[in-house]
């Protein structure tokens, strides 16, 4: 976790669902979403993700095959 509601997921081959830690009727989505890297211990970001990538703020995907570093960010609703 970077920041409140703000994580950074590296991996291959995954897919990821949030909710809130506190079940009071509260639903979790992505507010946005980017892929990137880190260059010289700083976040440089990528290609921003759109509905297409991440399920309508459902999910995130990080592909087989290769290795990549998502930024999420989420919201909250009811």
């Amino acid at each position: 976790m970077t920041a409140r509601d703000e994580f950074l997921i590296a991996g291959s081959g995954v897919v990821i669902t949030f909710q809130p830690a506190i079940d009071d009727e509260v639903v979790a989505g992505i507010l946005s979403m980017e892929e990137g890297r880190f260059v010289g211990g700083q976040w440089t970001p990528g290609r921003r993700m759109n509905g297409d990538q991440d399920h309508q703020g459902r999910q995130m995907h990080l592909p087989g095959g290769a290795y990549g570093i998502q930024k999420v960010r989420l919201y909250r609703y009811k």
